[in-house]
């Protein structure tokens, strides 16, 4: 799917990917994640060559260094709203009540903090994409990666979605 792909982003900048629908987009984003595996070549974040890392080293590193926005916003229909966006600070071994203040403020910062009890089937498609957005945006990753993340957003949200990410990216 990806044929001699070479980026070079700098720390703290914003690389858009564009490309027709099929083109390899969501798979490059999930080679970079590690959810893929290249068959040649290596992918290189911060000097560490990901694939090359043993699996649990590469979660760990999921865990504290990349945050990924799916498009589809995969989240638990079995989980709240605020227990979603705390997902990977449980997975990180973060208690319940320091990760339940993390993540309704991250909640608060995408509109969604009156919505945490809700589940993710009482919610609209832009509102499930910003929940995403509050799981990735919570364990405050150095490298955020995001397929389509606004897609389903009205212009409005949309807006307020990447004033906040350029507000993230400034502080």
């Amino acid at each position: 799917a990806l044929d001699d792909v070479s980026l070079d982003i700098a720390q703290g900048s914003i690389c858009v990917l564009m490309g027709l629908s099929g083109s390899g987009k969501s798979t490059l984003l999930r080679t970079i994640n590690g959810l893929a595996v290249p068959t040649s070549g290596k992918v290189l974040v911060d000097g560490i060559d990901l694939a090359q890392l043993a699996p649990r080293r590469l979660q760990q590193w999921r865990r504290e260094g990349a945050g990924m926005v799916f498009q589809s916003s995969a989240l638990f229909a079995h989980l709240n709203v605020i227990d979603n966006a705390a997902f990977g600070l449980e997975l990180a071994g973060v208690g319940r009540k320091e990760r339940h203040r993390r993540a309704g403020a991250v909640l608060e910062q995408v509109g969604l903090l009156a919505h945490a009890k809700q589940y993710p089937h009482q919610l609209s498609g832009g509102m499930r994409q910003r929940v995403g957005m509050a799981r990735a945006l919570a364990v405050n990753p150095s490298l955020l990666l995001m397929d389509e993340a606004f897609s389903a957003l009205d212009p409005l949200k949309r807006r307020e979605m990447q004033e906040l990410l350029l507000e993230l990216q400034r502080a």
